[in-house]
């Protein structure tokens, strides 16, 4: 049998609160028949990484690639495990104790292996907006540490070949 999918609902304002609210009894009673005890949690909600960061951070994975020795994607999984897993591994127990558990004892050449596709560990799906900004900037200072010239995301709408020179 599956595991039943939590009741999830997000408001930004009172009117979305309220209908949340007019949806629950129905809800608490699928769940506790299913589950027999629930748990009700209100809290801030912390909004995921944006479609534009993901953007960013493939834009520059194909700029390595094409810059480098490696391809898109092992750049893509060689930032995942140098730069992604140690903020997931410092701000969730949950992802530091499967990480630690199914990934952190194998070889290096592994570990690789494992945030690529067609494995694609979840590294920087599970992070919000802050967590993948300092991702993205730590990823921009080693590209570009290497000598990688990446597309500067100040310098929207203007292609990559103006680049403005790493500091």
């Amino acid at each position: 049998m599956s595991k039943p999918k939590p009741f999830i609902s997000r408001a930004s304002t009172l009117q979305d609160a309220l209908a949340a609210v007019a949806r629950l009894p129905g809800v608490m009673t699928q769940a506790i028949q299913q589950w027999g005890e629930i748990e009700i949690e209100v809290r801030k909600r912390e909004p995921k990484r944006s479609l534009d960061q993901n953007r960013l951070q493939r834009l520059w994975c194909r700029e390595a690639g094409e810059q480098g020795d490696m391809t898109a994607e092992e750049y893509r999984g060689q930032m995942k495990l140098h730069h992604g897993v140690p903020i997931m591994r410092r701000d969730s127990e949950e992802f530091a104790e499967k990480y630690d558990r199914l990934i952190k004892w194998r070889p290096y050449e592994e570990k690789l292996e494992f945030m690529q596709s067609p494995f694609d560990f979840p590294v920087t799906r599970g992070m919000n907006k802050q967590q993948k900004t300092e991702y993205l900037n730590a990823v921009y200072v080693d590209l570009t540490g290497r000598g990688f010239r990446l597309t500067d995301p100040g310098l929207k709408g203007i292609g990559p070949d103006q680049y403005r020179e790493a500091a």
